[in-house]
């Protein structure tokens, strides 16, 4: 499995992309009154990125374009990646959506059809450890004091924006939206993901959430989807968390963790093998895979099965990582 190099990216576009999970959450964060007036019939995924290459990395953006009051507008998404918020992100959506419109003109084939340009409504979905605590409007970045005593007001570029910030949306809440099983499970695993401690108090209560979607359609790969980010961005100490909530969910949940997991952390015991470039290096990339697989299995590992992994040659890891998956007993992983 080769991993995505930006999980958070792959995670946002594979759910979201899709136009019915994107007008669920539009329905949910929207102002009532233009949820109202618009037609989400209409809605449509646009082609293209407005984020800059270097800020790649920290942010994900989708357009969309739908009919409000019967008239073309448009709704931007702007995902921050970033554990905390951007200072500057109400003059960064200032210079997407001016790249937007501008796309407008340019498509346009007539004079005509450049005017009136669409409206632009720009969410920003935001998943940091504490939570919005920025301008989100660009005129809070100008100095204040200056503005009124020149009376300046009025020659002041204006934008807000629609902000969805998941740190402070509670499980309730998450649940009360009613988004359907793929966007919610997207929205609790980009808000819990990256710290542990919250993790571990939220994985049992959507255990019956990940068993239903499990066996929805299309549901193995869109459950598999979840676990592969959870995989890449949480702490390597969700194992045991992750382990405990599953031990009283469906089997075939607990399987695709499990496995998941497995992909994961095998491809990172062969990529710490390859750079140590060494035999031993690769043997102890494999017994760290496998110490972290029985641990998500078994519960925590003895002294004496520690001590037979760290001695253990790299062809005997690699038969007991192949029998972790379907093995029932710690024995069944190590005999002989």
């Amino acid at each position: 499995m080769t991993e995505p190099k930006q999980p958070h990216d792959a995670l946002f576009k594979k759910t979201f992309s899709v136009v019915e999970h994107a007008a669920a959450e539009f329905r949910a964060v929207l102002p009532a009154a233009l949820v109202a007036h618009t037609d989400f019939s209409t809605l449509a995924l646009c082609a293209g990125s407005y984020v800059d290459e270097a800020l790649s990395g920290a942010e994900s953006d989708l357009l969309f374009s739908v009919k409000v009051s019967g008239k073309p507008a448009l709704i931007y998404v702007l995902f921050e990646h970033q554990s905390s918020p951007d200072k500057l992100m109400p003059l960064r959506l200032l210079g997407y959506i001016v790249r937007i419109l501008v796309r407008h003109v340019d498509e346009a084939k007539t004079g005509g059809a450049r005017l009136p340009l669409p409206v632009v409504v720009p969410v920003v979905l935001h998943h940091g450890d504490d939570g919005w605590s920025v301008a989100s409007r660009l005129e809070e970045l100008f100095d204040r004091q200056m503005i009124e005593d020149a009376g300046l007001s009025e020659l002041v570029p204006r934008l807000s924006f629609v902000l969805d910030d998941l740190s402070h949306v509670s499980d309730g809440e998450l649940e009360r939206r009613a988004l359907g099983l793929l966007p919610t499970l997207t929205l609790w695993a980009m808000r819990d993901a990256r710290s542990p401690a919250r993790l571990a108090r939220s994985l049992r209560r959507w255990a019956a959430a990940m068993a239903a979607l499990q066996v929805a359609p299309n549901g193995r790969e869109a459950l598999w989807t979840i676990f592969r980010y959870i995989a890449v961005v949480a702490d390597a100490s969700v194992a045991e968390s992750l382990s405990q909530a599953m031990a009283a969910a469906q089997s075939t949940v607990k399987e695709a963790s499990m496995t998941t997991i497995a992909e994961m952390w095998t491809a990172q015991g062969k990529a710490e093998g390859k750079a140590e470039g060494k035999a031993e290096g690769r043997a102890e990339g494999k017994a760290d895979t496998l110490r972290k697989l029985l641990t998500l299995r078994f519960g925590e590992l003895a002294e004496a099965t520690e001590l037979r992994l760290a001695s253990a040659s790299e062809a005997e890891l690699d038969r007991w990582v192949e029998r972790v998956l379907t093995a029932d007993s710690l024995h069944a992983v190590l005999g002989v």
